[in-house]
């Protein structure tokens, strides 16, 4: 989530407590059912693509460090002894190409393909495999390695989706939160002209704050208050910032005579 979605989130969830905390004294002066109504669907869904795209940026990055533990296991612990015995024992044959792995750039899709066409060509020559050392049992381990990579791919490529998917509901509940906010900025603020206290805090709740901390606010203050700031007053020179050697001379030199 971008840093300005969050500020309007997290303005949108201020803005729910403030109407909380204030619901009595307001219900009194101004109907909020409906805007209150979408502010609080409005701010569930917003929330909801937030953890969606969290939750599947995270799975898609898991997804790809266990591609390429999956893909070391398959390389090394089915493919390369497949391999190895080809070379030694099936080199005229027709499917000795499919017998080799693939290069160690090969990943995703391709490796896959890789993989099932060299199981289908140790398929042929099974027998010539285990009388050369493979567990009877090798062809089952490789397919279900496959398998099991496969699988890792597919739900990579869904939590990307998904992230993407959430990517672009949050643009939309950005808007949504804005106009929202302004909504029941133009309902409150009127009816609050008369209570210092109760606006001040209001604008607080429904600012959009673009940076932390108890300095966001604080343009907005001194506007409202019509005074402007006094000019800061420079810090004094600690005694590093100058020394007697950094310091010109004040007075040509004499030039002798």
């Amino acid at each position: 989530m971008r840093f300005l979605q969050n500020a309007v989130l997290a303005a949108l969830k201020r803005v729910q407590l403030f109407l909380d905390d204030n619901a009595a004294v307001l219900a009194a002066i101004v109907d909020l059912t409906a805007a209150r109504k979408r502010l609080d669907a409005v701010v569930a869904s917003f929330t909801t693509h937030a953890y969606d795209q969290d939750a599947s940026d995270r799975g898609a990055k898991g997804e790809t460090a266990k591609q390429r533990q999956l893909r070391v296991k398959l390389r090394g612990q089915q493919m390369e002894p497949i391999a190895l015995i080809a070379r030694k024992n099936l080199r005229t044959t027709p499917e000795f190409a499919a017998l080799q792995t693939p290069k160690s750039t090969v990943n995703g899709e391709a490796f896959i393909a890789s993989a099932n066409a060299m199981a289908d060509a140790a398929t042929i020559h099974k027998d010539t495999f285990t009388e050369h050392g493979l567990p009877s049992t090798f062809l089952d381990d490789f397919k279900a390695g496959i398998t099991n990579l496969d699988t890792s791919i597919r739900d990579r490529e869904q939590n990307y989706n998904r992230r993407l998917s959430a990517t672009k509901g949050l643009d939309q509940k950005e808007k949504q939160g804005r106009l929202v906010l302004s909504v029941l900025d133009a309902l409150v603020e009127p009816t609050l002209a008369g209570n210092e206290a109760l606006l001040r805090g209001w604008q607080g709740a429904r600012l959009i704050r673009r940076r932390t901390g108890p300095t966001a606010a604080a343009p907005a203050a001194s506007t409202s208050t019509g005074m402007g700031a006094s000019p800061a007053t420079p810090a004094p020179a600690t005694p590093t910032e100058t020394t007697s050697a950094e310091t010109p001379p004040t007075t040509p030199p004499v030039a002798a005579a």
